[in-house]
């Protein structure tokens, strides 16, 4: 017994070392048959052939079951049959099954995305994660910008490489599906592995990319510190890896951090070119700009996100080389130019609504918003400069403390919290939330002692009726709604930033107080479930994707977001037409005239009031009948 289990282990080890033993085996086999076939055939006293050809008559019989019929003779005709029957069972089952199991095989190696890749110029993304296919959709959608970048680089075709932990085919299906109708399987490669290895990046061809997103994985077991980790080790990683020989060679890197405080150790991890996002600064400020001035996340939305409206476009315009801003805004007849990129790449700086006297020189990259691209051309001739006067710039309006109710507890609450120390109003601010009240105030200790401003924290649970009712969010000026990063997905948050919305809206509306509301949600599918409440609503993953995604496809849009969503500098407001020494029909032209007088830029209107309508870069000569409540949307700057 113990020879005949030895004889088996060592089949065994045999055939598991792949088709081709697997072939050989089954080649024996067939041999021994056809051996074993013919000798039969001579022992039994058929002298008509030879052994040799004895054999080969056994081995045709084996492979082919038509010749039985030639057969004459009852012992010819028993062992044709044997032969033949067993031909059926290695010949052909053994030989398809071994085939068709190495091609499923195969076909699996290949799908799970193994195969080192050989690509220059592609767009590399590191990491699977839940706003990785919102990247992959506004890369595939941006095939304007992506057209330009390519050709900066001598390239024709966007192309885009996932590296992920585990390619399969329904990861393959599901970022199909994320991506709709934009979804090219022949621009998008999926490869399996993690960027912290080397021989995973070489994988992907990382050297020779033309950029490298890397977003962060704001869900995790730790939240925002094992996240930012992850993204600094994967920096250290490309910088560090043994195939670079100079620094220089390493591609652009557009990488999202969740704690701001961790940007500059990013930037020092990696020794290429490299644009830092964090998240947390990012979204306090929309958060913060939405309560200083509601209505404005709309504004946002529509420049940040794409859906067709008005978008931020950087583009070089030589001819206006020595032109002052005063002379820029009658040469854009459907753009509205908002300023300058001065500089390149790390020293590029933006002056967005610069004073009067400021000039365009050689190099400078106008800022626009705009239907696209082609839509920032400029028109010929030379139409008169507007006036731009020297004149103090706006100064904020004072208010009374302002009370803020903060529901849920992310990772970005310490800085909005930072962000609301920016301003000189003063803020009385209230965080309720499950999570532990030691934890939160932990988090917060660095502002603690804020002259203009107060914490208080409560642990409650907002999705409880009787809690939420105990927290009276009537009495408050402003209500924030956080999606809860410390849940397991975004539509786990979402789930419970619904359900904490809806018991809020019962609440207000037995009370004739009517505080401003933002919410935040993490699933762009959400948004329609809260139907048409008058809430301010931020999808910051939506945001935050596209701009990686257009910071990767062309750089110096880093250094204009940073601009506007950064505390100090120019910032949108809202102005009423009458600050403006508007009244009835006027054209945005006359619009445009008004606020550079006043030392800033127009760029759209808000018609109706605080619930109104936006418009963003609407036509020159289109007239418009200005109201009592209407808004005009301009970029102004604060002392």
């Amino acid at each position: 017994m113990r020879f005949f289990n030895y004889i088996k282990s060592l089949l065994e080890r045999y055939l598991v070392r792949g088709a081709h033993f697997q072939i050989l085996a089954v080649a024996a086999l067939i041999g021994l048959v056809s051996v074993v076939g013919g000798s039969l055939l001579r022992l039994g006293g058929d002298a008509t052939e030879s052994w040799g050809e004895a054999v080969w008559w056994a081995f045709l019989r084996l492979s082919d079951p038509g010749y039985l019929g030639d057969d004459v003779g009852i012992l010819r005709r028993l062992i044709s049959t044997i032969v033949t029957v067993l031909g059926y069972v290695l010949f052909m089952g053994s030989l398809v099954a071994i085939m068709s199991q190495w091609l499923n095989a195969t076909i699996r190696r290949l799908e799970a995305g193994h195969t080192p890749l050989v690509r220059k110029d592609h767009v590399l993304v590191l990491g699977w994660v839940a706003r990785t296919s919102i990247v992959i959709r506004d890369l595939l959608v941006s095939q304007g910008r992506a057209r330009r970048f390519l050709a900066r680089r001598g390239a024709r075709k966007l192309h885009v490489v996932l590296l992920a932990e585990e390619v399969s085919a329904e990861l393959q299906n599901e970022l199909a599906t994320r991506t709709g109708d934009v979804w090219d399987p022949a621009a998008v490669t999926l490869r399996s592995g993690t960027p912290l290895r080397g021989d995973h990046l070489e994988r992907v061809d990382f050297l020779r990319a033309a950029a490298i997103v890397l977003p962060a994985r704001e869900f995790g077991p730790a939240g925002a510190r094992s996240a930012d980790t992850h993204t600094i080790k994967t920096l250290l990683s490309l910088s560090n890896h043994p195939i670079v020989d100079d620094p220089r060679d390493l591609p652009l890197v557009v990488a999202e951090i969740l704690d701001s405080r961790k940007t500059d150790v990013a930037q020092s991890a990696y020794a290429g070119p490299i644009e830092v996002l964090p998240s947390d600064a990012i979204v306090s400020r929309l958060i913060m700009q939405a309560i200083q001035h509601p209505g404005l996340s709309s504004v946002y939305e529509e420049l940040l996100v794409q859906a067709g409206g008005s978008e931020l476009y950087v583009r070089e315009v030589p001819e206006l080389d020595g032109q002052p801003f005063e002379a820029l805004a009658p040469r854009f007849a459907r753009a509205v130019c908002i300023g300058v990129v001065r500089g390149a790449e790390e020293a590029a700086r933006t002056h967005l609504n610069p004073p009067a006297g400021f000039e365009v020189e050689s190099g400078d990259k106008l800022i626009f918003i705009a239907g696209s691209y082609e839509d920032a051309a400029p028109s010929p001739g030379a139409p008169t400069p507007l006036e731009r006067r020297r004149v103090e710039k706006r100064q904020p309006k004072p208010k009374a403390t302002v009370r803020v109710l903060l529901l849920g507890w992310s990772h970005k609450i310490p800085a909005l919290i930072s962000e609301l120390r920016t301003y000189e109003t003063s803020y009385d601010v209230t965080v309720a939330s499950a999570v532990s009240t030691d934890q939160r105030a932990a988090m917060l200790r660095h502002v603690a002692d804020v002259p203009n401003l107060s914490i208080k924290h409560i642990q409650a649970d907002y999705s409880v009726p009787s809690e939420l009712e105990r927290l009276e969010p009537s009495t408050f000026d402003h209500v924030v709604m956080m999606g809860a990063d410390w849940l397991g997905s975004g539509e786990e948050s979402d789930a419970r930033t619904l359900e904490g919305y809806l018991l809020l809206s019962r609440h207000l509306e037995k009370t004739s107080a009517e505080p401003e509301v933002v919410v935040e949600l993490l699933d762009a599918t959400n948004v329609g479930l809260l139907g048409e409440r008058p809430a301010a609503v931020l999808v910051s993953p939506v945001v935050l994707s596209h701009m990686v995604a257009q910071v990767a496809l062309r750089r110096e849009l880093n250094v204009v977001f940073r601009e506007l969503f950064t505390s100090g500098g120019p910032e949108l407001i809202f102005c009423v037409a009458s600050e403006l020494g508007l009244e009835g029909t006027v054209t945005f032209a006359e619009i445009q005239a008004a606020a550079h007088l006043r030392g800033e830029t127009a760029i759209g209107l808000r018609l109706g009031g605080r619930r109104g309508s936006i418009r963003l870069n609407p036509p020159r000569d289109e007239p418009v009948r200005l109201e009592a409540d209407d808004e005009v949307i301009v970029l102004s700057t604060y002392d």
